[in-house]
């Protein structure tokens, strides 16, 4: 090898050589420690902003989604209102008439007869749902409500529901004493055992309707979603159709004995 070659190998293999092609880079020095924290804070203050900011919106969500809820509940409150103030008018119409059936059963159960019977009436069909919490609780958004109120709708919607199935009851147990209305005809003991059973069971759904509508209306009453001028309302209103419930006229006109 010639001298010129063996000083370019030389060259290449000296250390100074050797450390710029491993091209080291030496870490740059810690920045300050209050540079430090100050980077820390602002990261902290964003997160916190956007948490709060988010938070904020939420709220604002279920604010809204609240007040519309109990703008819907008292649309329904209202029509149980008028509901509960039909029922009550009439309530004492519904307690004499069935007065008066039991005293026709009596004395048909001992002649083995019913007398002729004209149309008697009956309680005023009205449907007891509150659909609208039916939403609220599917929405969610009963469990952002505020405890107070959230028990309060909570157990007139457990009301309305007891009330519902009070009126499917006494619908079917009408529909059965309706069967005493006609011409005069012969009653059989089984008929009248039965019928007698129907009258107690309408009996005891109608004060158990009165004892319950008061509880609702007080309920109702203390949400305060409800003016007082609603109640008054619906209780002028609940007079003019007692006015014209065939259960609170006199008993119709008894129709022609039919032959047997």
């Amino acid at each position: 090898m010639t001298e010129e070659a063996q000083a370019q190998v030389e060259g290449e293999a000296s250390p100074a050589n050797a450390e710029e092609a491993m091209h080291i880079h030496r870490p740059k020095p810690l920045h300050g420690v209050r540079e430090i924290l100050t980077e820390i804070a602002v990261v902290v203050i964003g997160i916190a902003v956007a948490l709060g900011g988010e938070q904020a919106l939420e709220a604002l969500h279920w604010r809204h989604q609240t007040e519309a809820s109990e703008t819907a509940l008292k649309v329904a409150y209202v029509r149980e209102v008028n509901n509960m103030a039909l029922r009550k008018a009439q309530g004492a119409c519904v307690a004499a008439r069935l007065v008066a059936l039991s005293a026709i059963l009596e004395q048909a159960s001992a002649n083995g007869r019913l007398p002729p019977i004209g149309d008697f009436g009956r309680p005023p069909s009205t449907p007891w749902t509150i659909g609208a919490w039916d939403s609220v609780v599917a929405s969610q958004t009963v469990s952002h409500l505020p405890r107070q109120k959230m028990l309060a709708y909570t157990a007139i919607a457990q009301e309305t529901a007891y009330l519902s199935g009070l009126g499917d009851s006494q619908e079917d147990e009408w529909t059965t004493l309706q069967s005493m209305a006609g011409p005069a005809r012969r009653l059989s003991d089984v008929e009248a055992e039965n019928l007698r059973v129907t009258l107690a069971k309408a009996v005891n759904a109608n004060r158990h309707m009165e004892t319950s509508i008061e509880h609702l209306s007080g309920n109702v009453r203390a949400t305060e979603l409800v003016a007082e001028a609603d109640f008054e309302a619906a209780a002028r209103k609940a007079a003019i159709a007692k006015a014209k419930a065939p259960i609170c006229q006199p008993m119709a006109a008894a129709v022609a004995a039919g032959p047997g």
